[in-house]
């Protein structure tokens, strides 16, 4: 798990909080190239559930459904009550839950499973940013690769 290399005392990708550590959007920079969000949940999240990350900086468990309210996808790398508080991380290398059978180095998408991503084209739940770095050879969560992901909306490519 990637760890903050910001001056921000007391920031981990694992801690959660009942009540606001630090001012919901605090972004911090991680050690492994990326960055992590402080957010509120708005309902429960599992570790390593891909998030829609709202403007008000709250978040839920992705689906193709409500993914066009996202400003940005995260990844929980711990569970989040709902109402809690905690990071998501945004780039770099977070574990995430996919789909069986995602390849790696293609595009992921959203589905009707919250939180989960998968390789099969949906039509506007292109998750732009993001690839798996090996293939899923069931329902699994792994690593993958981050670079500031975003719902693309709209048709999918072919």
């Amino acid at each position: 798990m990637a760890i903050s290399t910001s001056a921000l005392i007391g920031v981990a990708l694992n801690n959660t909080d009942s009540s606001p550590s630090f001012a919901v959007g605090t972004t911090v920079n991680l050690n492994d190239g990326g960055q992590a969000v402080y957010v509120q949940a708005s309902s429960d999240v599992s570790q390593y559930a891909a998030v829609s990350v709202r403007v008000d900086n709250t978040v839920v468990p992705i689906t193709t459904t409500n993914s066009a309210n996202s400003k940005v996808v995260g990844f929980a790398q711990a569970s989040i009550a709902s109402a809690y508080y905690g990071s998501v991380q945004i780039g770099g290398k977070p574990v995430v839950k996919l789909a069986a059978s995602c390849l790696p180095n293609v595009p992921l998408y959203t589905t009707a499973t919250a939180g989960v991503l998968d390789d099969a084209v949906v039509s506007g739940g292109l998750v732009a940013g993001l690839v798996a770095t090996v293939t899923a050879s069931g329902a699994t969560s792994l690593t993958c690769v981050a670079a500031y992901p975003h719902v693309l909306t709209g048709t999918a490519g072919t």
